[in-house]
């Protein structure tokens, strides 16, 4: 047996990985265990069997004594994927009925530093003895979960953490009360993890695409990109950041003014990035009578974070996707929007462009409008100071505490405009006219493009029976395709995404809104210097198609 070939070792012992292809901790899969028992027989079944154990990694800040440890030697070449999981400090039990303070945050901080940077130290001497940025590794990092064990510790019987679903103020002289407060989750809602001296975090060649999730604890803004300032060779980037805080706007200010200031600084010199996705995600907003704050930069009327996005990566020769998600205007896709300047050629590599934006403004406005101006809700908004800070930020200890106990759920979903109230029904043509024409500008100078789209979520009313309606989601977008190419996969459902393949196609799919004829003409003249004046052109909607009837099925089922 000795005699075969590594490669049919390596065949048989393929059928020996999970099956679904989930992550496993370290030395603890009991897959993993059959395959060290297996691994024994010979060094072939060895190299076979450990091939697969240690392909795909789970693994907390913890055990990274462990970790390296035991992947040495040619086990490293194995490694293709490490799910990392870090644990922050635990806290006493009666903190958790408070909000975190700057020594929390700090701690949190200094925890979570530490963690990349013992990952990275561990990484990088891999490449040692390497010259430069060379690497013969091809790794991919993503954070999974960053949480403390206390986080969770009010448990009920079977482990599972018991989540007060609606918590509210404690009443004044409560003493009994008082003393069992227990914030949960709530106690860090505010806190932002951040990576302390980014500049003295270890070089790893050996990451080659990053990626951060949202999670229970919030990573910054800018966290994902400093630490991809240490990764040379990084062509994929996926980073999504919660950008939903509504309620104290200077804390989102704050927080986007410093990504801007990181996507500057790191972005430029990111030379081998091919794909890059920017997520900051927001909740999609219920209640059309909130006023939303004003993003931008004192003294600026646009986004500045959208701008630094667009300088920062539109002369990387190798970048071929691009997707951004989030509260945007046209800064991102084209500079000094209305004026007649001579703009530098961008983004000349680009296939795929996906530009994702919400129904609200940077500077504080709505994309999208009542049907008629009698239709508009003014409802009484409670008043927020757009300067205030949240609890724990900057505050005494009494202070906090005091803020602790006054804490309501139902005043929180008050003061971030949680209530529903819905009368946007259609775009604004003065606020919408400029992104969709900066986007159509942008995308008529890429001569490698192939997909493009520009696409939000909007509500629309879904009739059940003769006098009910239901408010649901459906996309609100504008496409282009190149000759030859494809929708994306969950589009084609719809078949009217998947006629005229042949041919240059902007569909609009905005319901009955008409844009005008410089919007269609700007539209159109994507592509046209590449493949000519044939272009098929025409209103889609992709909600009517496919997700009403799912969505009146399923209202079917419930009811009967």
């Amino acid at each position: 047996m000795d005699r075969l070939p590594q490669e049919i070792y390596n065949e048989i012992g393929s059928y020996f990985a999970d099956s679904d292809e989930q992550s496993r901790y370290v030395l603890s899969s009991p897959l993993a265990a059959k395959r060290s028992v297996l691994s024994t027989i010979s060094r072939p079944w060895q190299r076979a069997f450990e091939k697969q154990t240690f392909r795909k990694l789970r693994l907390k800040s913890t055990d990274l004594g462990k970790f390296d440890k035991i992947v040495t030697g040619n086990r490293r070449r194995f490694v293709r994927s490490i799910q990392y999981i870090i644990i922050l400090p635990e806290y006493p039990l009666d903190a958790r009925g408070s909000f975190e303070r700057g020594a929390d945050r700090q701690a949190n901080d200094k925890a979570f530093t530490n963690a990349i940077k013992g990952l990275f130290a561990t990484l990088g001497s891999w490449d040692d003895e390497r010259p430069g940025k060379d690497s013969r590794y091809s790794i991919k990092l993503e954070i999974e979960a960053v949480y403390s064990p206390t986080d969770d510790s009010a448990s009920d019987s079977r482990g599972a953490p018991r989540r007060i679903e609606r918590l509210e103020a404690v009443e004044p002289g409560n003493c009994e009360e008082a003393s069992r407060r227990d914030l949960q989750d709530r106690r860090f809602q505010y806190s932002y993890i951040q990576l302390l001296n980014p500049d003295e975090l270890p070089v790893v060649p050996a990451i080659t695409s990053f990626n951060t999730n949202v999670m229970k604890r919030t990573l910054a803004h800018r966290t994902a990109v400093d630490i991809a300032a240490k990764l040379p060779n990084l062509r994929n980037g996926n980073w999504l950041m919660d950008d939903a805080e509504l309620r104290y706007p200077a804390l989102r200010r704050e927080g986007r003014r410093q990504l801007a200031g990181a996507v500057r600084a790191v972005l430029p010199n990111a030379a081998a990035l091919q794909t890059l996705h920017i997520c900051m995600s927001q909740d999609l907003l219920w209640n059309h009578a909130w006023v939303p704050a004003d993003l931008t930069v004192d003294g600026e009327t646009s986004d500045s974070l959208g701008r630094a996005i667009r300088e920062s990566t539109a002369n990387l020769k190798r970048l071929r996707n691009l997707t951004v998600t989030g509260c945007l205007d046209e800064s991102l896709l084209w500079p000094n929007f209305g004026t007649n300047l001579v703009e530098p050629l961008f983004w000349q590599r680009l296939e795929r462009l996906d530009i994702q934006f919400t129904m609200t403004t940077p500077s504080g406005g709505w994309y999208f409008r009542a049907r008629r101006p009698g239709d508009e809700v003014n409802l009484p908004i409670p008043a927020r100071s757009t300067s205030l800070m949240p609890p724990g930020h900057g505050y005494s200890e009494k202070e906090d505490a005091a803020a602790a106990l006054r804490y309501s759920d139902s005043e929180n979903q008050r003061l971030s405009g949680a209530s529903m109230c819905l009368f946007r029904w259609v775009p604004d043509d003065e606020k919408i006219t400029p992104l969709i024409e900066a986007f159509g500008r942008a995308c008529a100078q890429m001569p490698c493009l192939k997909v493009a789209s520009l696409t939000t979520m909007i509500h629309v009313s879904l009739e059940i029976g003769l006098a009910r309606q239901v408010p649901t989601r459906s996309p609100w977008a504008i496409w282009y395709a190149a000759p030859g190419e494809m929708f994306p996969q969950q589009f084609q459902l719809d078949p009217a995404y998947r006629v005229d393949v042949e041919k240059r196609r902007v569909l609009w799919d905005v319901k009955d809104w008409q844009p005008s004829p410089k919007l269609r003409s700007t539209m159109r003249a994507i592509g046209r210097e590449r493949y000519g004046d044939d272009i098929r052109e025409k209103h889609v909607d992709f909600w009517a198609s496919v997700m009403k009837p799912r969505e009146l099925s399923r209202f079917r089922c419930s009811y009967w």
